[in-house]
């Protein structure tokens, strides 16, 4: 049997869900994004568990929170591509630029969130403690998210990508 405030989560996941999820949704546009971000609003309320049940009102206001991080998020993602790209525009032409130029296509292919932690990783040349600081989670979480963002690099990426180089 579940513990009473277990209970009184889910009935609050039951009722406001669908509200929250539509609030965030309206303002992205990326449907599973949305759902990560409504996602992140329960995890929220069950992480800070306030004396007093949260209403609809702290939902969208955490709920707008949410939002303002992933929009700075998004705007640093966006800063660092443009930085890339700014680079590669600067370099003066190289054996390496058709390669650095099929990179940079292949990350922004990628989903943003696979784009960013393999930024800060390789182009910001952060830790993996210093990358889950950026992203506000665990350095755990920020390896796992790293080898799934790596792979999802070498899939999209082509074979010649890939090879080791002989230096």
């Amino acid at each position: 049997m579940l513990a009473a405030e277990e209970q009184a989560f889910i009935d609050l996941h039951s009722r406001h869900s669908g509200r929250v999820y539509r609030y965030i949704a309206c303002r992205i546009s990326d449907a599973g994004r949305a759902e990560e971000l409504a996602a992140d609003v329960f995890r929220i309320a069950w992480q800070k568990q306030p004396p007093e049940p949260p209403g609809i009102g702290w939902l969208l206001a955490t709920a707008r929170h949410v939002l303002g991080n992933e929009y700075k998020g998004r705007r640093r993602r966006q800063e660092l591509l443009d930085r890339l790209q700014d680079e590669e525009r600067s370099r003066a032409p190289q054996e390496e630029t058709g390669e650095q130029a099929a990179v940079a296509e292949v990350l922004g292919r990628l989903r943003e969130r696979d784009r960013e932690i393999l930024m800060l990783s390789y182009w910001d040349d952060l830790t993996i403690a210093e990358v889950g600081q950026v992203l506000e989670c665990s350095p755990s979480t920020a390896a796992v998210r790293l080898h799934r963002a790596r792979r999802a690099f070498a899939k999209a990426a082509p074979a010649r990508l890939m090879t080791e180089r002989k230096d």
